[in-house]
């Protein structure tokens, strides 16, 4: 019975661990993509080489901590990674938003929240668009990838209820205009 008993505590601070953990790398994780979107959008090469030194010290430090740790080491890269990939193709967002090539605009709902919300307010745009004017092949295409985008930002912000706030407070505009739309048009 003393066995257990004992075992109960442990594992539950080892589920605690494991939430905490989860929360510290996806703050570590926005705090990069945080850092690749002032590269990015610096708006002079001074500003832009200044960003690029403070991203490559805070990898050096994100090295530091997490290298021995494998398995958070990998996770932290690998959205570390996503926000490359959206930068990589986030250049091409305006066009391909126009172009509706959807693809391209998902690995963003995995960046920083700013650039997620404003993803997310394109895509219901696009969607309440196409509902007014568009084919139904059309919305469909962009129901979806709006459906797959909504799902990635799920996982972006899952078990960090920092990121899913401030996720939401910035997008609450845009829900409230699709509540709004879809009410008028019932």
């Amino acid at each position: 019975m003393k066995k257990k008993l004992l075992l109960l505590p442990v594992t539950a601070i080892i589920l605690m661990a494991s939430c905490n953990s989860n929360a510290d790398m996806q703050t570590v994780i926005d705090k990069y993509c945080a850092l690749n979107a002032k590269e990015q959008n610096a708006p002079t090469a001074p500003e832009k080489a200044a960003a690029a030194v403070e991203k490559k010290a805070y990898e050096k430090e994100v090295d530091e901590k997490y290298f021995k740790d494998n398995k958070t080491y990998q996770r932290i890269m690998e959205g570390m990674k996503k926000c490359d990939e959206a930068f990589s193709t986030g250049t091409q967002t305006t066009t391909a938003a126009s172009d509706n090539d959807f693809p391209a605009m998902l690995p963003l709902a995995y960046s920083d929240a700013a650039t997620t919300a404003k993803t997310y307010c394109t895509l219901t745009d696009q969607s309440i668009a196409a509902a007014k004017n568009g084919t139904d092949t059309e919305l469909n295409n962009i129901v979806a990838a709006k459906t797959i985008f909504e799902k990635n930002m799920e996982d972006s912000y899952k078990n960090n209820s920092e990121r899913r706030d401030s996720i939401f407070n910035l997008i609450k505009p845009c829900l409230d205009k699709e509540v709004q739309f879809r009410h008028h048009h019932q």
